[in-house]
């Protein structure tokens, strides 16, 4: 028998901070109110499509919104960390995220990602308890980050097991969140269907924000590429692409599910 192919899907589930990038006062109250009205959105198409995804969250924002956090739970997904604070990290967040995020929800939390895929140290990581760390995004995304010398697929790493973002197996082209927005559609689909029948497996990531209308706040100075297919453009988005890979048999898993069946 054919071994299934994988979906991780996940979401950094986060405080609104964008508009702080470009230099707009946003408030912490309705950077919470924006992203958990986009968690609404996303939970409500999982429950529709019958699927499990893993929802990387930091501390501020589960602890400003227990009702978004209480539905997570309750779906069967995955908790898992993303920090304390989206904005500022500090020494030793990896470990309290873990211990307040499994205080808060009741569950046990194995993973890691780093906001924004910045640079983590696995020692840290493996000594506050974690199983895995997903803070590799395997291609160069200008301003932010170059890893095209880092392994494309999982790998291991200061004992670590880390899960890369999906890229392109032959020029590494970026498949998060931000292609989703802006690539043509028919070729979006279809580049992320090859690498799954590559790789066996597709790992990507989107945010909560992403599915509010970010269109209709231009005081947010939201930049064009990424509030251009916003709200619901983007859940027809990714509603399609679920549909997709479901289509092609793959099996949507939490990452946790996935590094145990490592």
């Amino acid at each position: 028998m054919a071994k299934s192919k994988k979906i991780l899907l996940s979401f950094d589930t986060e405080e609104f901070d964008l508009p702080r990038e470009q230099g707009v006062d946003i408030s912490f109250e309705e950077s919470v109110r924006v992203s958990a009205a986009g968690s609404e959105v996303i939970l409500d198409m999982l429950e529709q499509q019958g699927v499990r995804a893993t929802f990387f969250c930091t501390v501020r924002f589960a602890c400003a919104a227990p009702a978004v956090m209480e539905r997570i739970v309750a779906g069967g997904h995955e908790v898992a960390s993303h920090g304390v604070d989206h904005w500022e990290q500090r020494a030793g967040d990896a470990a309290q995220s873990r211990t307040e995020l499994e205080r808060l929800t009741g569950q046990p939390v194995t993973g890691y990602r780093q906001p924004r895929m910045m640079a983590i140290d696995n020692g840290e990581l493996a000594r506050a308890g974690y199983r895995y760390n997903s803070s590799v995004h395997p291609t160069f995304i200008p301003g932010r980050y170059m890893h095209l010398n880092v392994p494309r697929v999982p790998f291991v790493e200061g004992g670590l097991p880390q899960i890369p973002v999906s890229v392109t197996p032959w020029l590494r082209l970026p498949l998060f969140w931000l292609a989703c927005h802006n690539y043509p559609q028919w070729l979006y689909r279809r580049l992320c269907l090859r690498t799954l029948r590559h790789d066996g497996h597709f790992a990507i990531y989107f945010h909560p924000w992403e599915f509010v209308a970010l269109g209709e706040h231009r005081e947010w100075r939201t930049p064009w590429i990424i509030r251009r297919n916003s709200g619901h453009g983007m859940a027809q988005r990714l509603r399609r692409l679920i549909a997709d890979f479901k289509a092609h048999g793959a099996e949507f898993v939490t990452y946790n599910d996935f590094v145990s069946c490592q």
